[in-house]
């Protein structure tokens, strides 16, 4: 193992591997490729970051470990609600940010926000509480497929998991995926959300996870 900085731990992997540590996250270097680990409240994750063969090493694989129940079906039709609302709303469309937080209950946080048609983002981001203690963040594409855009991929840079929805004219349609401070890994709606009728999962239910 080396370290070059405090906040992150490089670990040439081992059978079994020691338990998570206190950093950020960790890189393991495996025998089929590299992976990355991490743990906050409620979630533990390792997930492949690239695949290679790596003599004389043992092979990892993925882990996620969500230890929340599911957003309510309730909590996601009020969401959509409102990102519908912005989509038709005279001045629109606009994009919509949602923040949900869990502390023995799930609560919906619809912070304030600075929205167009192509982003959207809090006001205030040092001043909003729901994003800093927020561990499932979803935002709103309207029209578009909901699929995560470069500019998505640089703002979501936190240790959460995030969400897209859009193609509201056509299939209602919705995608998942953790983010662990900028490396992402899609999952499916199932192991965080109940979706209401007539929104659908993007994850192919063909591909494990």
């Amino acid at each position: 193992m080396t370290t070059t900085n405090p906040f992150i731990r490089h670990i040439i992997a081992t059978d079994p591997l020691p338990p998570p540590s206190s950093s950020l996250y960790e890189y393991l270097l495996a025998g089929n490729g590299l992976f990355i680990r991490a743990k906050r409240s409620h979630l533990t994750v390792q997930f492949p970051l690239s695949f290679h063969t790596v003599r004389d090493l043992p092979d990892l694989h993925t882990q996620l470990d969500i230890s929340v129940p599911t957003i309510p079906e309730a909590l996601m039709t009020s969401m959509l609600l409102e990102a519908y609302g912005a989509w038709l709303t005279p001045t629109g469309p606009l994009e919509s940010l949602f923040h949900f937080t869990y502390a023995d209950d799930w609560i919906l946080t619809i912070p304030e926000q600075e929205r167009t048609s192509v982003s959207v983002r809090p006001a205030d981001i040092a001043n909003c509480p729901s994003y800093h203690s927020s561990f499932v963040e979803i935002h709103s594409h309207h029209l578009m497929v909901p699929k995560f855009s470069r500019m998505d991929d640089e703002d979501e840079t936190g240790f959460r998991i995030y969400g897209v929805c859009g193609h509201f004219q056509k299939r209602p349609s919705i995608s998942f995926r953790i983010g662990v401070y900028g490396h992402f890994f899609s999952i499916p709606a199932s192991l965080i959300a109940d979706l209401p009728p007539g929104l659908h999962d993007t994850y192919p239910t063909v591909t494990p996870i």
